[in-house]
């Protein structure tokens, strides 16, 4: 049949031609004729020569021309919910979103296409992605640069410049910080001077100035003379105000004051002053001179005064009289009895400045207003003397008696001491020497000898004159009731007798 033996060990081996095949290459060979699919491998059987198709996946039968269904065959083929679509020979799978592969077996991983911006990090979801942003930015893709001055962070008019994570605050002057939140204090570098204060504002600053200071720093002292304030002076400036030295003849605060030398008085005598700057002139009266009018002329050098002294005026003089002159010249002699100064019938014999009363009996003195004083030469020896007309009455002292209350009263004529009390006569009064037991001014009191409880062992106490008696309770007896009467002592009875005493304690039996 055209075919090659090769010789083996023991065997050997038939290399058939085309169209022939078994061991021997005594069949032919089924194949020539493909009966299998295409795609599907044919093989001979050596025993038989029929062919045998081995189909590819996805296809069966015979000649390998049936197609499998495997979408049918068992579990779904897809996975992660993949729908099955059946092919000829083969199936395909439509994944779900975020899946791939021939059975949906991937998981898509969408972060390789690297989606998210900015250093984000990518996390894969299922489907889908998230991105985890870097601080400052936003947005699905990271690619948003989030605005942090969207807050209006920057106070007090502060421009806010956007950055990465962060903003930056551009301060309007007189204000700083991360936030502009700071006023700068512009008085911190005390701009006031001269004890000025300071108060700060926004990006400013005011100088309130003490007196006496101007300027925007008060650096300025005000020159309070500026104004020429001294009318008739010179003006010094000072600490917020100003001094005035004033010219001669002029006072006052601005030296606005014509000093009027007058107000002292300097004319003399009566003189008219008239004041001029920084002096005076006196208009003197007659009789005066000097530039004060201090010069009186003496008008009392022709000596006018007859019986007195003259006393130089302005322009002419006075008399002063001597005792009982008068007149302008003091050369008439007073009546000192015109006035009729003598009384009760006297008569006036008029004198100089003086007059001389002759008056009748019972009456003396300069006027005879008074009578004789009988009681001038003290006739009441013990006694007050009263005056009468041409006379006298004596009132005389307890004790004493008569005209002249000279003579001693007894006081003991009437026995005014009682109880047999010896009555001594006294200058006025008398004084009695009392008996034993009795005192008082008239010996008129018992003395209560009684009154010192002299009685012992409750012995009663009588009062009698200059003495006492107690009258003793037995078995006690003696002056005051100091002795024991005791019969039975000691022990009279012998032999053992017993004693027994009276009644009166006076004996025994």
């Amino acid at each position: 049949q055209g075919a090659t033996c090769h010789d083996r060990v023991a065997s050997f081996f038939c290399e058939c031609p085309h169209g022939r095949t078994g061991l021997l290459c005594h069949l032919d060979d089924a194949c020539i004729s493909n009966p299998c699919q295409k795609g599907s491998n044919c093989d001979t059987n050596p025993v038989n020569g029929k062919a045998i198709c081995t189909c590819p996946p996805g296809y069966t039968g015979s000649a390998c021309n049936l197609d499998i269904d495997e979408c049918s065959l068992g579990a779904n083929p897809c996975e992660h919910g993949g729908r099955c679509l059946n092919t000829k020979g083969s199936f395909q799978c439509k994944c779900l979103q975020g899946y791939d592969g021939p059975r949906c077996e991937m998981d898509i991983n969408e972060c390789m296409s690297n989606p998210c911006h900015n250093d984000a990090t990518c996390l894969d979801q299922i489907g889908g992605f998230q991105c985890i942003c870097m601080p400052g930015y936003e947005g699905v893709f990271c690619h948003i640069n989030a605005d942090e001055c969207a807050s209006q962070p920057c106070l007090n008019n502060g421009k806010c410049i956007d950055k990465i994570n962060s903003f930056h605050c551009e301060c309007s002057k007189g204000f700083s910080g991360s936030l502009c939140q700071v006023d700068i204090d512009e008085c911190a570098s005390t701009p006031c001077k001269n004890g000025a204060k300071c108060t700060d504002g926004p990006n400013k600053y005011m100088c309130e100035c003490a007196e006496g200071y101007t300027g925007q720093h008060c650096e300025i002292d005000i020159n309070e003379c500026y104004s020429d304030p001294c009318h008739y002076g010179t003006c010094k400036d000072g600490l917020a105000s100003f001094t005035c030295y004033c010219h001669p003849g002029y006072t006052g605060r601005l030296c606005e004051t014509n000093i009027n030398e007058c107000l002292s008085q300097p004319c003399k005598n009566g003189g008219t002053c008239q004041d001029r700057e920084n002096s005076y002139i006196c208009s003197c009266p007659k009789g005066t001179a000097g530039i004060n009018c201090e010069v009186n002329l003496d008008d009392c050098k022709s000596k006018p005064c007859d019986f007195g002294r003259c006393i130089d005026k302005i322009n002419g003089y006075e008399c002063a009289c001597e005792p009982g002159y008068t007149g302008t010249m003091c050369n008439i002699n007073i009546d000192d009895c015109a006035i009729n100064p003598c009384h009760n019938g006297g008569t006036c014999v008029d004198g100089i400045n003086s007059f001389t009363c002759l008056c009748p009996e019972g009456y003396n003195d300069a006027t005879c207003l008074s009578q004789v004083d009988e009681c001038a030469s003290n006739p009441c020896i013990h006694g007050r003397c009263q005056d009468l007309i041409n006379g006298y009455k004596c009132t005389c002292e307890s004790g004493w008696s008569g005209q002249n209350c000279d003579i001693n009263n007894n006081e003991c004529e009437s026995n005014p001491c009682m109880n047999g009390g010896t009555c001594k006569d006294m200058t006025s009064g008398y004084h009695c020497t009392c008996r034993v037991g009795f005192t008082g001014p008239n010996c008129q009191t018992n003395i209560n000898e009684c009154a010192s409880n002299p009685c012992l062992n409750q012995g009663t106490c009588i009062d009698d004159v200059a003495g006492y008696k107690c009258n003793c309770l037995l078995p006690y007896t003696g002056e005051n009731c100091e002795t024991l009467l005791a019969p039975c002592s000691p022990r009279p009875c012998k032999n053992g007798g017993m004693c027994k005493e009276a009644e009166d304690y006076q004996s025994f039996s």
